[in-house]
């Protein structure tokens, strides 16, 4: 449950990205200023606060770039004090990151998602549009020195372009680059809603997989369009290990598909077939209810199967 927080008019940015749902750049700008009034926005923001329940995030993002704007470390300031039971996120291009004015105002943050989308520069200026303000090398030396003052949770969001960015030679470019910013995860998005040319397709699963199975090695990864996966987030666990601690959940209660899933970082896809081998070995049983097919083992067979591991 995220409230999203606009600090800039539609279309302030520093990029005109070809896919973004918010439409084409209209002011194509890295000028700082308080474009949107933020003493307003703390009042507009206070104000439903107060009343509201719930909310795992704060989220500022928008129809523009959100750094834009020069107040927005006073906006974060407020938040952390008079609600500091809420975690904030940065959603961003990250092209500002590199400012130190902006890294000083948004580094109390919790959650920063920087988009990288091009692996060469070729692919920059088709696909993010920043005309001659930036560069990729100005965007990549944003977001490796962002990461060495900032502590909080850093994942990277690159957006598969069909035909633009997904060659195997891209992938392996992307495989250099991604190292040296430091994410925590890499997230892979794909076209969702219409952009803003005709030609931008979606990437197929096949493209995905592709991405996945070329970075997964270095960095965990998922993918959070259409085609969900989620890799084993570098926990450094072998197969049978995974299956330990799938033996070991449903041990003290009942999980599905889903549960599994979410709980050990696994695709859908995986949990789903590492259940159905441990059920056809004998090793989990399987009921269904309303909600689902509930995988179970019970107490005394866990132990004895432990017991009998130990013993071979």
């Amino acid at each position: 449950m995220s409230l999203g927080i606009d600090l800039v008019p539609h279309k302030t940015c520093s990029l005109d990205c070809v896919y973004c749902e918010a439409g084409e750049t209209t002011m194509l700008t890295l000028e700082r200023r308080e474009y949107v009034p933020v003493d307003e926005v703390i009042f507009e923001l206070d104000e439903f606060l107060k009343t509201v329940e719930r909310l795992d995030f704060l989220t500022f993002s928008g129809a523009g770039e959100p750094t834009l704007n020069s107040g927005i470390g006073k906006v974060i300031d407020f938040v952390k004090k008079k609600y500091p039971q809420y975690r904030i996120c940065l959603l961003t291009n990250g092209t500002l990151l590199g400012n130190s004015e902006v890294a000083e105002a948004v580094k109390s943050v919790d959650l920063v998602v920087p988009s990288l989308d091009a692996s060469d520069e070729e692919e920059f200026e088709k696909i993010n549009r920043a005309g001659k303000l930036l560069t990729l090398s100005d965007l990549m030396t944003s977001l490796i020195s962002f990461r060495e003052i900032y502590t909080g949770a850093y994942w990277l969001e690159l957006f598969i372009v069909p035909g633009v960015n997904d060659t195997d030679a891209s992938i392996e470019r992307f495989r250099q680059l991604i190292p040296q910013i430091r994410p925590d995860k890499v997230q892979l998005n794909t076209l969702d809603r219409p952009g803003c040319v005709p030609w931008i397709k979606s990437a197929s699963e096949g493209t995905i997989m592709r991405f996945i199975e070329k970075l997964q090695d270095i960095v965990p990864v998922e993918s959070v369009g259409k085609f969900k996966y989620r890799s084993y987030e570098n926990s450094g666990l072998l197969p049978d290990e995974i299956e330990s601690r799938i033996v070991e959940m449903v041990c003290r209660r009942p999980g599905t598909v889903e549960d599994i899933s979410n709980a050990l970082g696994l695709s859908l896809e995986n949990a789903d077939m590492l259940l159905h081998k441990l059920n056809e070995s004998g090793i989990l049983r399987k009921t269904v209810s309303r909600r689902g097919v509930f995988y179970f083992i019970h107490l005394n067979e866990y132990l004895m199967l432990r017991r009998e591991s130990r013993r071979s």
